[in-house]
């Protein structure tokens, strides 16, 4: 997490290590981007950052970073996204993290969390995605890509054309709803285009996290073939 947020410029302000705790790999990253000089890095007893932390086992590394600024809808060329993820009242962390390491590695260019979703910059969050939300712009706000020209496809266990019959070459917003209830009411108002993922056996539905992986991996797949 430490090494992709020095990579993805991630503005840093302090970094703590334990006693004992091998720095010589961080000081070489610090080094190579020119932040040796610009950040501290705060030595503290073995234990500490596992009483203050909120995993169970530290690795005796911690840091405290400027969360990044939203962005607008353009990338920073002038064109804008054209394969989008949005997650609508995805309220555990750890899935809303695994959907943005899945999204991110299929190519979406942008993530938004929408209403009521979990904060993308809870600590779970952040470790299910391993660096990866440091990798696209990070949107809490919908209205920020209302003007992205894309066609917002709705995933649902239940309705919708099979994922693998769909067009998903064209600009395309992937919306993905709560663990439990999906996409409904104002959510499912706003969408244009229903797909689902064929199930072979005898299960109600995947967990959302999977769902968006199988998804954006078709969307990559469409993508890729006609590059």
């Amino acid at each position: 997490m430490l090494t992709e947020a020095i990579v993805s410029g991630v503005e840093l302000v302090d970094v703590f290590a334990e006693d004992g705790a091998d720095t010589g790999w961080l000081m070489q990253h610090l080094r190579a981007h020119g932040l040796d000089t610009q950040i501290s890095v705060w030595r503290v007893a073995t234990g500490v950052l596992s009483k203050v932390g909120s995993v169970v086992t530290s690795q005796g590394l911690a840091a405290i970073a400027k969360i990044p600024d939203l962005v607008p809808a353009a990338g920073s060329s002038g064109s804008v996204y054209d394969f989008v993820v949005e997650l609508v009242a995805v309220s555990d962390p750890g899935n809303a993290g695994t959907i943005v390491r899945s999204a991110v590695a299929a190519g979406a260019q942008a993530i938004v969390f929408g209403p009521n979703s979990v904060d993308p910059w809870n600590p779970k969050a952040l470790r299910a995605s391993a660096g990866a939300v440091f990798k696209v712009p990070v949107l809490q706000d919908p209205q920020v890509c209302a003007g992205v020209p894309t066609e917002r496809m709705g995933a649902d266990p239940h309705k919708g054309e099979v994922c693998d019959e769909v067009d998903f070459t064209g600009p395309v917003t992937l919306v993905v709803g709560n663990e439990a209830h999906g996409l409904d009411g104002q959510a499912a108002s706003g969408i244009d285009r229903w797909v689902s993922i064929p199930m072979l056996g005898a299960v109600e539905s995947m967990n959302v996290a999977t769902a968006t992986a199988v998804l954006c991996y078709e969307i990559a797949r469409q993508r890729r073939a006609v590059s």
